[in-house]
């Protein structure tokens, strides 16, 4: 009886810190934003931004991207929203974690990149047609955006990474921009999913900063 009650009690215990791991989640990601304080006479024209992540069916660990579901795996769009899995108490992947509709992972990383180069004086835009002469072509891969759970005994982490490609065509260059988060929590709840993705963003838009600071050359 002993046995069954503490087996009992483990299980409702790992519950409590994965939140409900079978159901689907959804997020709607806030990014910083920044206004121009002081132009420096630049234009950025953000040419494209592809979502390059590789996804599995049955990765070998969780901080590679996978799809809880076969439907989800055969349409773009769902791909584009797929930033998380979450697991149960014992480590087995569950449902996926989704931006909501109206967002994407492209979406995401045009708002982050576009309020960093705001705030380091440069004019952004992703429109052909608004484009000068002589704007800095730029296009962008979305390498790795993906959250994930690391179970502990009692405790748990949610970490977050990002990392983009980020090419300038003329001169020719190419950014690096990446940040690997760790967040040690008590549960895997939507507070938590989204604190460790808005830190994330947060550090990948000071490291932007710091990398394109000098565009079109780099510093």
């Amino acid at each position: 009886m002993i046995k069954i009650i503490k087996g009992s009690l483990l299980i409702i215990i790992m519950f409590i810190l994965t939140g409900c791991a079978t159901n689907r989640g959804y997020l709607n990601i806030t990014v910083p934003q920044e206004t121009i304080s002081q132009q420096n006479g630049m234009q950025v024209y953000i040419r494209s931004i592809q979502d390059n992540r590789e996804f599995q069916i049955k990765p070998s660990s969780p901080d590679i991207p996978s799809y809880g579901s076969k439907k989800d795996q055969a349409e773009q769009t769902m791909k584009n929203r797929t930033i998380a899995r979450k697991r149960n108490g014992y480590g087995k992947a569950m449902g996926n974690i989704f931006l909501d509709e109206n967002q994407s992972v492209q979406t995401v990383v045009y708002e982050a990149v576009k309020n960093s180069l705001y705030g380091l004086g440069y004019e952004v835009t992703d429109s052909k047609d608004s484009a000068k002469k002589d704007a800095i072509l730029m296009d962008i891969s979305i390498d790795k955006f993906w959250s994930w759970i690391n179970m502990g005994v009692w405790t748990l982490r949610i970490d977050t990474v990002i990392k983009t490609t980020i090419s300038i065509v003329t001169p020719a260059k190419t950014f690096i921009i990446e940040t690997y988060v760790k967040n040690p929590c008590q549960v895997g709840n939507t507070a938590n999913w989204k604190k460790s993705i808005r830190i994330a963003i947060n550090n990948y838009m000071s490291s932007i900063k710091d990398k394109l600071k000098c565009l079109p050359n780099g510093c």
